[in-house]
């Protein structure tokens, strides 16, 4: 990994970790051992870091799911394949969803924005698909499309974000096994999963 992906994993760890405003440029170049002079090489500001971690993260929507989506034939499949990439995508690192989440908190409009920016081509595709399946009674008639994809991506980032103290409620507080954990977790991402399809399909 050369030195502007290093720098830029460490700032994705500590902003999810302590949010943007509680990280400085200088604790990023000591976690991954160089200069600070070297980080403002590869990034001149840290606003101008914190649109990198932010891309990065979001650029794997623009490059995996509109492909998933032509791959992808029947209307359950096609839900099911989405819904199971978007939760393993955070849920096989959690900092992308803690960072997300914090950033739906600390700058909500920018974020929002950022979100639907890098999104919009497969949003569409997906809103497409929807009303497709809303024609020939799929799915409710009811569901907005644009919202409701919306709705599950930030429901998939929030639950992942907090899913340890989710499974720690779940299991009543106490201090289960990795293994017990992890079998809560999942039991919450299955329900989540569930939950979402069934507010869109109509049978």
């Amino acid at each position: 990994m050369d030195s502007s992906s290093q720098i830029r994993a460490a700032a994705s760890r500590l902003f999810a970790t302590h949010g943007y405003e509680g990280v400085s440029l200088q604790s990023i170049a000591d976690s991954v051992g160089v200069a600070k002079q070297t980080l403002l090489y590869h990034y001149p500001s840290k606003e101008a870091l914190r649109r990198a971690v932010l891309e990065h993260v979001l650029e794997h929507w623009r490059r995996t799911l509109p492909a998933m989506l032509q791959a992808v034939t029947s209307g359950h499949g096609r839900f099911q394949a989405l819904t199971e990439e978007l939760v393993s995508f955070f849920d096989g690192d959690r900092d992308r969803a803690r960072l997300l989440a914090r950033e739906l908190l600390d700058n909500p409009n920018d974020t929002k924005r950022l979100l639907v920016e890098s999104l919009r081509p497969w949003i569409l595709l997906v809103s497409e698909y929807i009303r497709e399946g809303q024609k020939i009674g799929l799915i409710h008639a009811d569901v907005d499309p644009e919202s409701y994809v919306l709705h599950v991506v930030i429901l998939v980032i929030t639950t992942v974000a907090n899913l340890t103290t989710i499974a720690t409620a779940l299991s009543g507080g106490g201090q289960a096994d990795a293994q017990n954990r992890r079998e809560t977790e999942q039991r919450h991402l299955a329900e989540l999963i569930r939950m979402t399809r069934t507010a869109l399909f109509a049978r």
